[in-house]
Parts: C-alpha cells; structure tokens; sequence
C-alpha cells in the first residue's frame, strides 16, 4: 500500500495571538507514514501507536492547519478539527503534493479519560505521552473528556467564585510548586518575537516568567530536571509529599492547584520572557478600546486596568525595578496572573484577573498587599529586574526628541544615580535599543508602515506625491516623497536652481537617502523632495529623476547641480530635456586633488586659482585664471579643460543661469541636518523630515513676514554692501537706457538698464543689481530695488512658505482604506550585515579630513614623528 509522510506535532497546545491568530506553541514534531487510504480511526490509532499512548487513559484531538504564503504552518487563523474520514481524504491529498502543499502538519492535544468515580487515573511515567496533561482537581467538577488541555489547567470553571479571596497562599506557593517545571501557559508565551535577548538576565529564572521557590523539607523521590530541562537521574525533588499517599502512586510532580500531577515535560533550551516590547502591541489597523486604561502611573492599585498581561508584568518589573525588591510569578495564565515577593517572610503579592481569555478583555487588579515586611536591599547585577527591556522602557521618553542623543554610558550613569543599579555596558547598549524601538518602531515593520503613512501625509496635505516602488515579491525598492507646500513654493517663488545628492543611511537595513534641495531667496535651505533607496545605482537615480520630473515637470530655465557621479548626469540628460546640468566645483577640486598628488606648497598656489576660475563672472577674468592653472600644473589645467570640460564646473562658460549656487553644499546641508535621523526606521525617517519642514515653513512665514525691506535680509545685505561702492562711481550716460560707469576701484562697465545687463556679467548671471547698475541709477533717479529679480522679494519669500505643512496625527487616529491596509511591504531582500553599524562616512576622493597633529618625540615640532625626524637636536655638553 501507498504511503504518505505526516508531519506529527505533539507536547504542545494552542493559544491566540493578539491579531486573533492561533499557534500552536511549545511543541515537539517527528515524521511518520501513513497509508494513502486511511480513514479516521486508522489514522488515530496510528497517532496512538507513535506517541505510544494507552487509548484507554488518554483521549486525542488532532487538528490541521492550511499554510499561505507569508504564514508559517503553526500559526493560522482558525485549525482545522480531524475528526471524519472526508477530512483523512483531504489531508492525505495534500499530503501526496509536498510540492505544493509540503509535509502536512498533524498537531495533537491530550486529555486525560476520567473515571466515574472521580478519582485520579494513574499515569505511567515510563510509556506516558510525553505531553502536557493532568488530570482532574478531587475537589472540583468534572471536566467533559473533549476540553482542551489549556482549557483544563485554566482556573475559570464554574466554581471559580468559589476559590478563596487569597487565590494561592503564600504557603501553597513555598511548598508546592516544583522548583523546575512551570504552568502550562508559562512555558510560553506569544509575544517571544523580540529581536534583543536578555543576555544580561544573569538569574537562573526559568522560561517565561516561572516560580523558583526554596526547596521544602517536605519532599519525595521524583524525576528531577537538570537547568538545561534535560531529564537527570532520579533524586530529590521540591514537591511535597502527599496526605494520603494513595492519591497518587507515580512520581509526578504536582502544580499549586490542588496537588494535580504534571507529567514530564522537557523544557525548552531557548529563553522566552513573555515581556517584549510594548511598540506596538495592537496591529496597526486595530486600537485598544476606550474602556480599556493603560496603567498611566508608577503605582498599581487594586482596580486599575491593562490592556495585555505583559503591560502589567512591565509595571511590576518597574514597580520593583523603583523600590529595589524582586518578585516572583505564582501563576500565569491566559485568565489569571498573581506574584509575590521572593522573601519568604515578605507578605506582598498581587493577583489579577480577567473575565476570559479573548482579545481586548483588560486584566484587572483584584488584589495586591502593598506593603513589604521584608528588608529592601539595593539591587545588584543579575538580579530579576535588572533587565534591559524594563531599562529601555524607562529610559524611553529620552529619545522623544529625534535629535536626543542619549548613549550607554549616559545611561549606565543615570541608573546609578537614579536607582543605584550598575549596568554594563552590554546591558545599556540593549535597553538603548529597547528604547529607541518603543519610540521609533520596529525597522522591519516600519517599511510596511510607508503605505498608510503616505496616504495620510497626501490627505493632510495638498499636492503632497508619493511614490512607492517594490519587487515581484514585495519587498521594498524606492520611495519618493515632495510636499506639497515644498511644490508650490518652488514652481513659482523659488530660483530654479536644484542640487541633488546621495548619502547612505545608518538604521538596520542600510540603503540610501537622495536628496533634492534649493534656495530660497533669503539664502536658506529649501528641500524640494527626498528618496529612500535600497542602493544607490543607475535605476535608482534614474526612477528618483522620473519622479522629480513628475513633480515639477520641465520648468524653463532649469539647473540641476551635482557631483561627477556618472549615474546623476545619465539621469538628468535621459529623463530632463530641457534641463541644464552642472558639477559641484568643490568635488571637482577634491578630484583633481586625489588624482595629481600636488606638493603641499603647489596646492596651496593651485588651489586659490581654480577657486577664484570656478567664480569668475567675465569670460576675459576666466581666460585669466585659467592661462594661471597651466603655469601652475599643467596636467591638471588639461584634466579641467578637456576631460571635465569648463562648461560645467565655471560659472562664467555655463550655459545656463546657475544664480550664486555653485557646489552642492545645499544638498549635503539637508544630510548634515539628518545625520542623526539617517539612523531611524524608514516611516520615522520620512516623518523627521516632514516634521522638519513643518517647523520651518512655520518659523520662516514669520520671519518673512516681519521684514520691513523689499528685499530679503539677505539680498538687502548685499545690495547695500554694493550701493557703498557705487556711490563713488562716476557715471556717463551712452543713450537713455544705457550707461558707462567707472571708478569705485572695479573694473569699468557698461550698464543697459532696459535689458537689465552689464558687461561685468554679475548683473544678469545672479539677477540682482550690480554696483555699476546701482550707480546709474542712483545717478538717473531709477528704483534699482525693482530691477530685482523677484525671487529676492520679501513678498516671494513669505508666499513660498504660505501653505503649512500638516501633521501626521498618530498612527492610532489613521483612516486607511482597505486596500492600503492590506498592502504588504516587506523590507529589502539583502540581509543586514553582521556587526555593528557603521555610522561616518567614507570621505570622499581629495577630501580634507581632520587628522590628529603628530609631535615628534625627539625635537619635539609638529608634523613628524620620532622615528622620521630628520631635525639635528643641539648637542648639551657644555
């Protein structure tokens, strides 16, 4: 007969997550065969005869799951009950098409067969399932055989009133619960998706949040765990002996409820703290109810609510963390939670509960004995609240501030004095972490953030575009992003003048960041739009140009300003037609600096003279600078002329008008600014700048607006600067617009006051008034302020910061169609590298960098040194 391969999940049982998914946790696997042409009770007796169970004392439930793309097998909307022959067929149908469907998973839950009599069943320790099962409380009701196994343990039943107001005594706690083993609810917990291990939890404290209680003198021979949860050799055991040893003939231990046998389970060698971060702990289209208060003070009462069992276990933990005493949790279930301190002779506890297990039901304090008779001692490293997930909730409101800078050593000096904690370094860096992803999101999950977030941002503000570009699969590309008020502004009141750079990013998925930026007319920073880029390469520079040009179409008179980069200049001339591109000089000076290896004393002659070639505004003063530069090093003069071309780094021979903005500082300005920034989450990232812009369109509209001169601060600086000069001018009048002006200690020029020209070029090239045309028409009584171009205008200047840039709200407050917030967006397919992160960058080729000044150890000059020195030191004989 046929046989298929069965995938047996067993030891384990199922619990639901916060998105209302179930998982099945905790549990072993193997692999089994099964006939093609099983029917249920062939399979079931099969699972019995793997696990090698007794079908008289335990009863079996299986279920399956259906696995989709993005979902793992355990963890499913609803399982799927086997419980008739049509669902065999359907399951061993998939199970025929591993290709398809792959190894089909069978997961198994046991429950103990009851006698009618009530009375405890005896369980083999040597062939029993090594499963999670118990039987039955003697002094409770009998449960039907098909509950489930997580249902059994659970203390909501029908006489749960009945249960004492104490819940478990203290007494109970210290003598019953063996030292090991832990509840079924504690052995794992689903909020274990949490990227920083808590390494620095030195304690011997046991998966979840597990009861370590001293040893009784009470104990009895038993199967013991060694710390690793493997099986040892049989020997003492912290389990009480029994007051009638008939009730129970095996060795099993026993939990705190009602002596009820646990059977042997061995436990996980991966640490799990059901405490993760609290950022967020809702998907993102879901908010906690209004009934539901998160704990808003230090101090927990009884009555006060929260909304996840982990928001009061992080409370505890700072509760204690503040008051310097350690805790330990009795119990903790998917219904109730209770703790008490780990002084034996401390009477403090709590005990919280909740009405049932489902989603958005808060947890209530019941109960909680404030009051602690045992001596606090300062906390020390490795102890239980020492941790760096309840450091980096505490030190969270630090980062609220993006431009915080707030390192591991602040923080270790802060816990010290606050809470007389020493910290390693290890453990800081990690709670600096859990910080920053409170505050800042989680980098993963902020690349699927970027689809609502842009909706938002483009139904707050007008004219906002956004762009989003992924792969096949999903996984993040490119993203743009202009604001609207940056739009308007630039179309009409902003000198079309555009300088882009890349820069990388620092966060954990790298990538790279572009940059579009202006000036405005009083000379300040005006970011045009910005791009996020899994890489920097032709296609990405070449899509970021697309989207550009999307936004401000083909403007007349149009500069785009860069660096030599090959795939920027590709970009422009393939994507802007009638665009004009120019190269940064600055960069260009740094080439030639790398690539000839000048003399210090030779670059310190060459490089005033390409500076003053690069400004020159007349050809004839070009022409001159650049006759220098051959005399200076001819094969540099050569590389400028021929290879570069001096049409696009020289402002005189540039085609186009490129006003005051010669380099791509601009550009590296908006990188200066989000240096710190380049660190965040992607959404959070997007979100700094537009807070950025927010604050200063706000500011400058203010500014603008309390100028009193017609021009900007800026522009009015300068033509008064020049007014000085032209008043000891002498002017000659050629016809009624045009004018000859000499003296004032500049070169003679001839000023044409109708086409707004002179021949000395500053006139035309910067479109705001020369000295010589300042002096004709101080001299004819003409209003030289109205020859300004009006990009220099305090009108211009308000009107291009006149649309506010609108907030985001938060992200509980979003109204997101359907179809965006179903929209997946996965992070970039490259993995980040292993080690840490760099965060300063490669300087670029000729680059000055800062280096420390070297002291020679022999004559003690700086420059050298001891072993180059070369100095004659005088001799000290007399």
């Amino acid at each position: 007969m046929d046989s298929v391969v069965l995938e047996l999940c067993y030891d384990g049982w199922w619990e639901t997550l916060e998105n209302g998914c179930m998982e099945y946790v905790n549990g072993k696997n193997q692999a089994f065969l099964v006939g093609k042409n099983y029917l249920f009770d062939q399979l079931l007796a099969r699972v019995y005869e793997v696990l090698k169970i007794n079908p008289n004392d335990y009863s079996i439930t299986m279920k399956t799951t259906l696995r989709s793309s993005n979902t793992l097998y355990r963890i499913c909307a609803m399982p799927m009950d086997i419980c008739d022959d049509e669902m065999v067929r359907v399951v061993l149908h998939m199970a025929s098409d591993v290709a398809n469907f792959g190894y089909i998973p069978i997961f198994v839950t046991t429950s103990p067969r009851v006698s009618s009599e009530g009375i405890e069943p005896h369980v083999d320790t040597e062939t029993s399932f090594r499963a999670n099962m118990s039987g039955p409380d003697n002094d409770e009701e009998v449960l039907p055989r098909t509950i489930s196994l997580q249902q059994y343990y659970s203390p909501i039943h029908d006489n749960y009133d009945n249960i004492d107001d104490n819940g478990v005594t203290l007494q109970d706690v210290g003598a019953t619960v063996f030292p090991i083993t832990t509840s079924l609810e504690q052995q794992y917990s689903p909020y274990h998706n949490n990227d920083f291990r808590d390494n620095d939890d030195f304690h011997n404290e046991t998966e979840g949040d597990n009861v370590c209680a001293e040893p009784s003198n009470n104990t009895r021979r038993g199967t013991r765990f060694n710390n690793d949860g493997d099986y040892g050799e049989a020997g003492p055991s912290n389990v009480p002996s029994f007051q009638d040893e008939d009730e129970c003939e095996d060795n099993t231990p026993v939990n705190n409820r009602g002596n009820r046998p646990i059977p042997s389970m061995v436990r996980s060698r991966r640490r799990i703290d059901p405490l993760t971060s609290l950022a967020p702990t809702l998907p993102s289209n879901m908010v906690a109810p209004s009934f539901v208060s998160s704990c808003d003070s230090d101090d927990i009462s009884v009555g006060k609510l929260f909304a996840e069992k982990n928001e009061l276990i992080l409370q505890l933990r700072k509760v204690a963390f503040r008051d310097k005493f350690d805790f330990k949790i009795a119990r903790s279930t998917t219904t109730r939670f209770e703790a008490h301190c780990c002084s034996e002779s401390c009477k403090w506890r709590i005990r919280a509960t909740r009405s049932s297990n489902e989603q958005h039901v808060p947890w209530v304090v019941k109960r909680i004995d404030n009051v602690h008779t045992c001596h606090n001692e300062v906390l020390v490293d490795g102890r239980h609240q020492v941790r760096s997930r309840v450091v980096g909730h505490i030190i969270a409101e630090k980062y609220i501030q993006d431009k915080r800078i707030y390192t591991p050593n602040d923080i270790r000096a802060d816990m010290q004095q606050e809470y007389g904690v020493q910290l390693t370094y290890q453990q800081a860096y990690r709670a600096r972490e859990v910080g920053l992803e409170i505050v800042r999101g989680n980098p993963a999950e902020s690349y699927n953030l970027l689809p609502k977030y842009s909706h938002v941002l483009t139904t707050a503000n007008e004219g906002t575009v956004t762009h989003l570009e992924q792969d096949g699969d999903g996984n993040f590309l490119y993203y743009f992003v202009a604001l609207g008020s940056s739009i308007k502004g630039f179309m009409q009141y902003i000198r079309p003048v555009i300088a882009v750079y890349g820069t990388h990013l620092k966060g954990l998925y790298r990538g790279s960041m572009f940059v579009a930026t202006c000036l405005d007319g009083n000379n300040q920073l005006y970011p045009l739009a910005i791009g996020i880029m899994d890489s920097e390469n032709n296609d990405a520079w070449e899509w970021f140009m697309m989207k550009l040009h999307g936004v401000i179409g083909d403007r007349p008179e149009l500069v785009i300003i860069s660096d030599r980069c090959t795939a920027i200049r590709r970009a422009v001339l393939k994507v802007f037609h009638n665009a004009t591109h120019g190269v940064c000089f600055y960069h260009v000076k740094g080439n030639i600096k790398s690539q000839f290896r000048m003399s210090k004393a030779l670059w310190d002659e060459f490089e005033p003279a390409f500076i003053n070639a690069a400004k020159a505004y007349g050809h004839e003063e070009f022409k001159r600078q650049l006759e220098g530069l051959w005399m200076i090093h001819s094969g540099a003069a050569d590389y400028l002329e021929n290879n570069v071309g001096t049409c696009n780094w020289a402002r005189s021979q540039f085609q186009g008008r490129r006003y005051s903005i010669l380099t791509t500082n601009i550009a590296e300005s908006v990188n200066a600014f989000m240096r710190e920034p380049r660190k965040f989450p992607v959404t959070h990232l997007v979100d700094h700048f537009r807070k950025t812009l927010q604050q200063w369109f706000y500011n400058r509209k203010i500014v603008a607006e309390s100028m009193t001169t017609r021009l900007t601060t800026w522009a009015d600086e300068i033509v008064t600067e020049r007014r000085t000069i032209a008043e000891r001018m002498i002017v000659w009048p050629v016809s009624p617009h045009r004018f000859q002006v000499i003296g004032g200690g500049l070169k003679e020029g001839l000023v044409d006051l109708q086409k707004r020209t002179c021949s000395c070029r500053v006139f035309q090239l910067d479109q705001l008034v020369c000295a010589h045309a300042i002096a004709a028409c101080l001299t004819h009584r003409v209003d030289f302020i109205n020859l300004c171009s009006d990009f220099y205008t305090t009108e211009s200047l308000a009107m291009a910061y006149a649309q506010p840039v609108e907030p985001v709200g938060d992200v509980a407050d979003w109204e997101v169609p359907d179809e965006i917030q179903e929209l997946q967006v996965y992070p970039p397919v490259e993995a980040p590298p292993p080690g840490r992160r760099k965060e300063r960058r490669i300087p670029s080729a000729g680059e000055d960098v800062d280096r420390r000044t070297v002291r020679c150890g022999r004559c003690h000059e700086l420059g050298h040194n001891r072993k180059r020195c070369k100095n004659p030191i005088a001799s000290t004989r007399s």
